[in-house]
């Protein structure tokens, strides 16, 4: 059991997501491992092109197509891409033509934990915290600190005042009653993304390094019948293994997902949640769908974007092996002769905002933020923000944070304001809670 004392756990850590001073020189004796099976770094010459219809494609398992090119790279894995051209990154959004954030957040509920991936149900929104008490913060130190939880959140930030949480369940690496860790030796479950469908709750969650947040091996999902109260999973093998779409993150459709169509779709990155000295980083995101009446824990329901075919529409295989990313982006932020850089794609959240009628992927360095948009669950990817904050130490006027998610229900004003939910404990700022700020863009 882990001591319920926040100081004794994180004084060992350098900032989770953060990456924080040791982190940043550590890498420059570490170095990024570079160890991939052959098979997968061969690059598959499917070009893929953005198509009409939020469902697309004919179903089929085909994951040749003419080569092509789209979202500013060559198709193939992210591994082949960047190695072969380090520059290779989006363009710049000419759809969103103004986006800004704030230098830091406006609101913060009383709460402690991070990430907070989110679903809308009903007149709730319901969102997952990792490392924290949730909205139990009078009990702080009361109990050994869950490492997950889920939790209601009411009301909206129009009217901050008359927001509250309450914690519903939690659970940690000693007990492992709801969610089960599948990885022997240091990791522990953190969550990653949150579905609201059909009258059930999914809840996707990995296994990360509980040493220094490097690599994350396995991953699952777990389902609710009774609005987030008890959670049920397959405690035979985790969906996910070997570092393969192991941080998951839903499609975020709105109210009960009442703009979806004929698939759920889940987003994935490979090795880690962010950037990692253990293993690759990530550099590529991926796309999954399931269609709505299936079941979301059966895996032989689930087809991974497969590229495109000659008239641009996107193909899906079954085949895990057979994926292709639909954003490959090979930035790297705050290069230095000791350290390899910040990738730029990390778990965050794509929401679909319907005014606008634009997905909105938000990625983030530890230093930075970084947004996407594109026309298509499956692109193409543009650039519309990024936010550079600064190294640390950051001040009270001038942070930003990690784990960016934009939450459906606080998507206003015809589709132009939004709030992001991101966290920040070790940059000489703390927001390990349920913290907002404004997002607002313009076409």
């Amino acid at each position: 059991m882990k001591d319920g004392s926040p100081s004794e756990r994180d004084a060992s850590r350098s900032g989770e997501g953060d990456g924080g001073p040791r982190s940043r020189d550590a890498a420059s004796d570490v170095g990024e491992a570079g160890a991939v099976e052959a098979g997968r770094d061969v690059m598959v010459e499917s070009g893929y092109d953005a198509s009409d219809g939020r469902d697309g494609g004919d179903g089929s398992d085909s994951s040749q197509a003419d080569a092509g090119q789209d979202g500013g790279f060559l198709p193939g894995r992210p591994e082949v891409v960047c190695e072969a051209n380090p520059a290779t990154a989006p363009e710049t959004s000419t759809f969103i033509v103004d986006a800004s954030v704030p230098s830091t957040d406006s609101i913060d509920l009383p709460s402690t934990g991070d990430l907070w991936p989110s679903c809308w149900s009903g007149d709730a929104l319901y969102a997952a915290w990792g490392d924290g008490y949730g909205f139990d913060v009078q009990d702080a130190g009361q109990y050994p600190r869950p490492d997950i939880g889920v939790a209601r959140i009411l009301g909206d930030p129009g009217e901050p005042d008359a927001m509250s949480g309450q914690s519903l369940v939690y659970d940690g690496v000693a007990e492992q009653a709801i969610f089960k860790v599948w990885t022997s030796g240091s990791y522990y479950q953190k969550p990653t993304g949150m579905l609201c469908l059909g009258g059930k709750m999914y809840l996707a969650v990995q296994d990360l390094n509980d040493s220094d947040y490097g690599d994350a091996p396995a991953a699952t999902l777990a389902v609710s019948s009774d609005s987030g109260l008890t959670w049920l999973e397959d405690r035979t093998a985790p969906m996910f293994s070997n570092h393969e779409f192991t941080t998951m993150f839903f499609l975020d459709y709105g109210q009960d997902s009442s703009a979806i169509g004929s698939y759920v779709y889940v987003y994935g990155l490979d090795y880690n949640w962010r950037w990692s000295v253990t293993v690759r980083s990530p550099q590529g995101l991926y796309l999954a769908r399931i269609p709505v009446a299936a079941d979301l824990l059966d895996r032989t329901t689930w087809e991974f974007f497969a590229g495109s075919d000659s008239q641009g529409n996107p193909t899906w295989s079954g085949d895990l092996a057979k994926r292709l990313p639909v954003l490959v982006d090979c930035t790297r932020r705050y290069v230095s002769a000791t350290f390899p850089g910040y990738t730029v794609i990390a778990q965050g959240s794509v929401v679909y905002d319907v005014p606008f009628q634009r997905y909105l992927y938000t990625s983030w360095t530890d230093l930075t933020y970084e947004f996407y948009e594109a026309p298509e669950p499956w692109g193409p990817w543009r650039k519309f923000l990024y936010e550079d904050f600064g190294p640390y130490p950051w001040t009270p006027e001038n942070n930003g944070g990690y784990a960016a998610t934009v939450p459906s229900k606080y998507i206003a004003d015809g589709g132009a304001a939004m709030w992001v939910q991101s966290n920040t404990w070790s940059s000489g700022v703390v927001h390990n809670d349920f913290s907002l700020r404004s997002l607002q863009i313009a076409r």
